[in-house]
C-alpha cells in the first residue's frame, strides 16, 4: 500500500514538474518575441516616429468608440451563449451571463493560448447552469467561430493580395495559406454534418503509418465534431451573432486605427473592409502556446500593417492598444472571479470543489 501511494506521488510531482517546466518556457517564447519585436520596431522606423508623438495624440473620441465596440461584442457573446444554454432548457440572468462572460475573457488574456475562456462555465455555476452543458455550448460555440475565423482568414489573405505590397515569397505563403485555410475549413464543415466524413478521416488517421502522428489530432477534431453536432439546433443564431460580433470588431480596429492616426487606405470604406478582414488572421496568432499569444499576435499586427506601408512605431502601438483595450473592458469580470473563487474556498469538503470545478 505504501508502496503503491509512493508511486502515485512521484507520478503526481513528475505531472507537476513538466507542468512548470511547460509554462516556464511559455514565457521565455513570449519574452523572447516581445524582445525581438522591439528589436525590429526600433531598428527598422524612422527616427520622426516615437510612441510618445503617437500617444499624445490619441483622438480619445475615437477610443471611446472602439470600447464601445468591444463592450457591444461581449455583450453579443453574452446574447449567444444564453441562448445556446436556451436551446437546452436552461434560463440564465443576462446581467450575470455578462460578468460571467467578462470573467471567462479576463482568464483567458492572461492564460496560454487563451485557454482560459474554458473556465467560464465555473463562472455560471452560480446559476446552477450544469457544467458540462454549459462547456459543451461553449465548444460548440467555438467550432463555428472557427469556421467564420477560417472563411474570414482566407479572404484577409486574398485582399491583402490585391491591396497590400507583397513580395513574391508572401504571395506563394498567402496561396498556400488559402488552399490550406480552406482546406481545413471544408473538412471541419463536413466532419460537423456528416457521420460518413469522421469514420473515412478515422480510418485514414488510423492507419499504422500515420497513426502515431495523427492519433491526438483526431481526438480533438472529434471532440470537435461531437460538439458542433449538439449546437446544431443553435446553428442559424450562433452564426449570425458571430458575424455580427465580426463586423463590430472590425470597427472596434478601425476606430481604433482612426484614434491612432493609422489609416489603411484614403478611401473609409476600403479602410474599415481591411481592418474588418484582417483581424481573423492576425488574431488567429493569439492561439500561439503563449499566454493570450502575447508577442506572437503584436508581430502579425506589426507585419500585416507593414504591408500597408504603415509605420512599425505606429503599428505596434496600435497592437498594445489593441490588447490593453481588450485587458481594461474585462477587468469588469474581477468581481465575478472573486467570488467564484471565494464560494469554492468556503466550502468545507475541497474535493467536491475540486470536482465541480472540473
Amino acid at each position: 500500500m505504501a508502496i503503491t501511494e509512493n508511486h502515485g506521488e512521484k507520478k503526481e510531482s513528475k505531472r507537476t514538474s513538466r507542468k512548470i517546466l511547460r509554462i516556464l518556457l511559455q514565457v521565455v517564447v513570449m519574452l523572447a518575441l516581445i524582445a525581438a519585436l522591439f528589436w525590429y520596431v526600433f531598428s527598422t522606423s524612422s527616427a520622426e516616429v516615437s510612441f510618445i508623438d503617437i500617444l499624445t495624440n490619441i483622438k480619445i473620441e475615437y477610443l471611446i468608440l472602439a470600447l464601445l465596440c468591444y463592450v457591444g461584442i461581449n455583450i453579443l457573446f453574452t446574447v449567444r451563449l444564453r441562448r445556446v444554454l436556451g436551446k437546452e432548457g436552461i434560463k440564465t440572468s443576462f446581467g450575470k451571463t455578462l460578468l460571467a462572460q467578462f470573467a471567462g475573457m479576463l482568464t483567458s488574456d492572461v492564460t496560454p493560448a487563451r485557454s482560459g475562456y474554458i473556465l467560464t462555465p465555473v463562472y455560471l455555476r452560480g446559476q446552477n447552469v450544469p457544467a458540462p452543458v454549459s462547456l459543451s455550448g461553449i465548444l460548440g460555440i467555438q467550432s463555428v467561430e472557427f469556421l467564420i475565423k477560417v472563411l474570414g482568414g482566407t479572404l484577409a489573405l486574398v485582399f491583402l493580395v490585391n491591396f497590400a505590397s507583397m513580395t513574391q515569397e508572401l504571395l506563394i505563403l498567402a496561396v498556400l495559406g488559402v488552399s490550406l485555410m480552406l482546406a481545413g475549413g471544408i473538412l471541419l464543415a463536413a466532419m460537423s454534418w456528416s457521420q460518413r466524413v469522421i469514420t473515412l478521416v478515422q480510418r485514414i488517421t488510423n492507419h499504422r503509418f500515420l497513426k502515431r502522428f495523427t492519433g491526438g489530432l483526431m481526438g480533438k477534431l472529434e471532440e470537435y465534431a461531437a460538439n458542433a453536432k449538439k449546437t446544431r439546433k443553435a446553428f442559424p443564431e450562433i452564426l449570425l451573432l458571430t458575424l455580427a460580433c465580426w463586423i463590430l470588431k472590425g470597427f472596434e480596429w478601425y476606430f481604433l486605427g482612426l484614434a491612432l492616426g493609422i489609416t489603411l487606405s484614403s478611401n473609409p470604406l476600403i479602410g474599415w473592409l481591411g481592418f474588418f478582414l484582417i483581424h481573423p488572421l492576425v488574431t488567429a496568432l493569439g492561439f500561439v502556446p503563449t499566454p493570450a499569444g502575447i508577442g506572437a499576435q503584436e508581430w502579425g499586427v506589426v507585419i500585416v500593417l507593414g504591408l500597408f506601408g504603415i509605420n512599425s512605431v505606429a503599428a505596434l502601438s496600435f497592437a498594445l492598444m489593441a490588447r490593453g483595450l481588450l485587458i481594461i473592458v474585462d477587468l469588469i469580470g474581477v468581481p465575478q472571479i472573486v467570488k467564484t473563487s471565494s464560494n469554492l474556498l468556503s466550502r468545507k469538503d475541497p474535493d467536491e470543489a475540486a470536482q465541480k470545478l472540473v
